[in-house]
């Protein structure tokens, strides 16, 4: 069975979740979160940052821009918002001691 991809979609998501990752280690994001991974609350590389890139890169291109500019620009502009912004929009939950 051959399976028809759009190999210029493909490729953007890939420059999309690429850029992230670099533009991230650039800002100093950590690779992986804390330890024990299920627990942590730390923002890193790996979650959330690749994978608000690949959300945010279906959102544009399904409303009709594509290309690999504009999944680069995503994978910098998601990277950005891990490391300044998604710690007020989404703040740690209050653990309650037992």
């Amino acid at each position: 069975m051959i399976i028809h991809a759009n190999v210029i979609l493909i490729s953007s998501y890939a420059v999309a979740v690429i850029s992230s990752i670099v533009v991230g280690l650039l800002l100093r994001i950590p690779l992986l979160p804390e330890r024990p991974m299920r627990q942590s609350w730390t923002i890193s590389i790996v979650f959330p940052t690749a994978v608000l890139a690949l959300g945010f890169s279906a959102m544009v291109f399904k409303l009709g821009v594509d290309g690999l500019l504009v999944a680069a620009i995503i994978g910098i502009i998601t990277a950005l918002f891990s490391k300044y912004i998604l710690e007020r929009v989404l703040p740690e939950p209050v653990m309650e001691e037992s």
